[in-house]
């Protein structure tokens, strides 16, 4: 009796703690295939830099001295504002000059338009009426002379002298007919399309200068937030060097790696999700953009281009994102 009470007992004993085995295993599966579960919906695939799809370099069009520099790093703009001033007390000086030419050529080309004043001819008239006199004078002396010469009572000398003075009286009567009729006639087309080709010379001189003086005043193309400077008050700037970098902290992308092996999931327009070390316990919103086709020849990696949401201005270029794939 006793001998089966003990083997009741070892029985009850084994079941009892196979139970309990069986309840802790059961567990442990449970918690394992839970966090595997979230491994799998936190499956980062891809990591890359944050960067700006809309960003620009400022550089200057003409050399010239800084003279005010109106940003610093991390500064944020509109597009327009000004952003650097250059020295422009020499390009002033040569607008100045050049609308005095335009101002000079326009007042040539108005009085050889305009139609002549009275008193204009009568002057011109008068003019001539005094070359003729002196012409006739002139011309009378000479015959005289020439006739003495021919008697023997003159020398040749004197005939030369007369001869010369006949031919300035000549000379200026000519010059007073031409005046007069030009004042009676006004100008030629031929003049007026000289004074009017002077005029588009001065004007396209004047805009040149304008041109270079407008770039004198440095504006930034875009809104966004200064990422770069390398020009401080009184160093020269040179056309082509960047003086600084304005990128659209609106327009954010990750350029990201793929391996050749996880490129078959991924599709251009797919949502994705984002975590940056930076920003802890948040995910952000993603779509795919680019999936380039040209594989890397060093890391054998495909570039997938991601457009990043950052509704709360969160996110710098320049900071390292891993992506995922919505589950």
């Amino acid at each position: 009796m006793k001998k089966t009470m003990l083997v009741c007992l070892v029985i009850a004993m084994t079941l009892s703690g196979c139970g309990s085995t069986n309840s802790s295993n059961l567990n442990n599966i449970s918690q394992t295939t839970e966090n595997t579960t979230k491994q799998v919906e936190n499956n980062y695939i891809m990591a890359g830099k944050i960067d700006s799809n809309d960003q620009v370099n400022i550089a200057s069009k003409i050399s010239a001295r800084v003279s005010e520099v109106l940003v610093d790093i991390g500064s944020k703009v509109n597009a327009g504002d000004v952003i650097i001033k250059l020295d422009t007390q020499d390009l002033q000086a040569q607008v100045d000059q050049a609308q005095a030419a335009v101002n000079t050529a326009n007042a040539n080309l108005t009085n050889a338009m305009n139609s002549t004043r009275p008193e204009q001819i009568a002057q011109a008239q008068a003019a001539l009426d005094s070359a003729n006199e002196s012409y006739d004078v002139a011309n009378k002396n000479y015959e005289r002379i020439k006739a003495l010469v021919e008697a023997s009572a003159n020398t040749q000398q004197q005939l030369e002298s007369a001869h010369q003075q006949l031919t300035v009286a000549e000379a200026q009567k000519k010059s007073a007919e031409e005046q007069l009729n030009m004042l009676k006639n006004g100008a030629t087309d031929t003049t007026i399309d000289v004074y009017k080709a002077q005029v588009e010379q001065a004007e396209a001189a004047l805009k040149t200068v304008q041109t270079a003086l407008n770039n004198g005043t440095i504006t930034s193309p875009i809104s966004g937030v200064v990422n770069a400077k390398s020009i401080n008050v009184g160093e020269m700037a040179s056309p082509g060097i960047t003086l600084a970098s304005i990128s659209n902290t609106n327009a954010l992308c990750v350029n990201a790696y793929a391996p050749l092996d996880i490129v078959g999931q991924l599709q251009e327009g797919q949502d994705v999700v984002i975590k940056v070390a930076e920003v802890e316990n948040t995910e952000f919103e993603g779509k795919i953009l680019v999936i380039n086709t040209k594989l890397n020849s060093q890391s054998r990696n495909i570039l997938v281009k991601v457009a990043l949401s950052d509704p709360n201005s969160q996110l710098k270029p320049g900071m390292l994102a891993e992506i995922g794939l919505k589950e």
